[in-house]
């Protein structure tokens, strides 16, 4: 598994403690491969971007982000352009 970093201000485990971090599950695209490491449907968010994910769970991991990046947009002057995926 990676260790956290958030996926939208890329903020790390050497910045913050570990309990700063939550990960979020989205739906899967693909069936689980049966190998040991990061889920491909599981991203690291801060405590400050974890709220963004609520009601986003059932989607895939790259549709999620572009919502939670344009909520992102709509609060916040952003500097990531809308299409970029992390």
């Amino acid at each position: 598994m990676m260790p956290p970093c958030c996926t939208i201000c890329r903020a790390s485990s050497t910045d913050h403690d570990y309990e700063s971090f939550t990960l979020v599950y989205f739906r899967p695209i693909a069936p689980p491969l049966e190998h040991e490491g990061h889920p491909e449907n599981a991203l690291w968010f801060c405590k400050d971007h974890v709220r963004y994910t609520v009601g986003k769970t059932d989607m895939s991991a790259i549709l999620a982000m572009v919502h939670i990046r344009a909520a992102i947009r709509r609060h916040t002057q952003s500097v990531w352009p809308l299409t970029s995926i992390p």
